[in-house]
């Protein structure tokens, strides 16, 4: 929907400003005498194209609003709008998590420096959460990506071995 809105955006503001090219006309024709007449006047549309582009800026920006696609200023890190998915803690990356869920696939999330990142009740750093912990992601949308607001990860429970 962004690269739409973008493309759009491009597309108008190239309309905008482009000149249109007039075919060579005979000096003599009656169109090529009202054009002479008319080079001392200055007659403009009225509209200038700096205008049309940032009016079409502020369209694509109040349906990004609308769509749920923030950017960190405009509150990506608020809880309150933010999505909720469950899962399995399948791999870190330095930027982000994978989250394994069953019958769907694989989510991966940004984890930034802003991410509330919690263990059996406790924060933590990302690194301090095991794979196979069952985590709990609040996320938002911020253009195409999918940033975790807040991580709360409970500790895998170990399986009990009996010795014989």
């Amino acid at each position: 929907m962004k690269k739409l809105l973008a493309a759009l955006v491009l597309t108008l503001g190239t309309v905008a400003v482009a000149q249109t090219e007039e075919p060579k006309q005979d000096p003599n024709s009656p169109a090529m005498q009202e054009q002479k007449r008319n080079e001392g006047r200055n007659l403009g549309t009225g509209i200038d194209a700096a205008d049309v582009d940032k009016k079409i800026g502020d369209v694509a920006n109040k349906a990004e609003d609308k769509l749920g696609m923030d950017s960190a200023k405009d509150g990506t890190f608020k809880k309150d709008k933010a999505f909720t998915l469950n899962g399995t803690l399948k791999g870190q990356a330095f930027d982000g998590i994978t989250l394994a869920r069953q019958g769907l696939p694989d989510a991966d999330l940004d984890v930034r420096k802003e991410t509330q990142v919690m263990l059996d009740g406790k924060k933590v750093d990302l690194k301090a959460i095991p794979e196979g912990a069952q985590v709990r992601a609040s996320f938002q949308l911020e253009g195409e990506e999918i940033v975790a607001v807040e991580l709360k990860a409970t500790t895998p429970k170990a399986t009990k071995k009996t010795t014989k």
